[in-house]
């Protein structure tokens, strides 16, 4: 049966473009837009994953001035470390940790001297209906999905009090559903996009982005694989990464503050971006009802 499936299902439908991209194309070629990582030093949580390990791989091969891999396993990132030829460091910690943060921050100042890109692609899913999963673990995917994403947006824009920087927060389009069991998914990702919007209005020289990255293919053991997702993740993790380099470019400041998928034509989103912008696109709603001094206009 799962070769019948038509594996866009679960992606055409959330299309903001028409075209659809799974993998690398040439707007955000790294070989043809990499220039813009050159005098930037980037944070990539989640390293030792499959998109954190892409994001890393790509800015490093791009020439990158600094790669910062983080994540909990050092032995494991010193190994990914030693296959990239770059500038990088290895910053073990817990992004949930607000000492843990704090240090990464600190660590790649003194080696070297700024912090001027975070990409976030550290995650968390526990699936369980509620009064059945564990209460640990279903707060396990807001400690990491929405607290690491404040603690990073925190010290990101404290240790850029006086200059531009950009944080890019992967999120799931998991928190558009309301399915069994994903309860701790989608309420902690739409949150974590509320939290983009929210950065985006009140730090004004923080450039937030909240990144869907579709859904990925597993490469060498890196990656989530969720058995029932399999034949529909056809996503390419080199797309996000080479998704994250674009959005340095001034182009793609029409997507500040809202939520995008690495599956949109970026070419599409520049030609409508004043249209983009004027109707809040992409920007979160509150309930489908017209409400207002009227009420809303009931059809009887």
């Amino acid at each position: 049966m799962a070769a019948n499936l038509d594996p866009n299902m679960l992606t055409a439908p959330f299309q903001l473009t028409k075209s659809l991209h799974r993998d690398v194309y040439p707007a955000i070629d790294p070989k043809k837009i990499g220039s813009v990582a050159s005098d930037k030093v980037v944070i990539v949580t989640g390293a030792g994953g499959g998109i954190g390990y892409a994001v890393a791989k790509t800015w490093t091969e791009v020439g990158a001035k600094g790669v910062v891999l983080v994540g909990r396993d050092a032995k494991k990132l010193e190994g990914i470390a030693s296959h990239f030829k770059g500038n990088t460091l290895v910053a073990a910690g817990d992004i949930t940790k607000e000492e843990d943060v704090r240090s990464i921050f600190e660590k790649t100042v003194e080696k070297f001297g700024s912090v001027d890109v975070v990409v976030n692609t550290a995650g968390l899913l526990n699936y369980g209906a509620i009064g059945e999963l564990e209460p640990s673990k279903w707060w396990a995917d807001h400690e990491i999905n929405v607290k690491g994403t404040y603690l990073l947006a925190h010290y990101v824009h404290n240790f850029n009090k006086d200059r531009t920087a950009t944080f890019i927060n992967l999120v799931s389009l998991g928190a558009s559903f309301t399915n069994p069991g994903t309860s701790s998914l989608s309420t902690s990702q739409l949150a974590a996009i509320k939290l983009g919007e929210h950065i985006d209005v009140e730090v004004p020289n923080l450039r937030a982005f909240s990144i869907h990255p579709g859904i990925v293919q597993a490469y060498d053991g890196r990656g989530m694989v969720i058995d029932a997702m399999t034949p529909f993740a056809k996503d390419q993790p080199g797309l996000t990464a080479a998704f994250s380099l674009y959005l340095l470019k001034p182009e793609a400041d029409v997507l500040r503050g809202g939520y995008a998928s690495v599956n949109w034509d970026v070419e599409d989103i520049e030609k409508h971006a004043e249209e983009i912008k004027e109707g809040r696109l992409l920007k979160l709603g509150f309930i489908n009802a017209k409400v207002g001094p009227e009420g809303h206009p009931w059809a009887q």
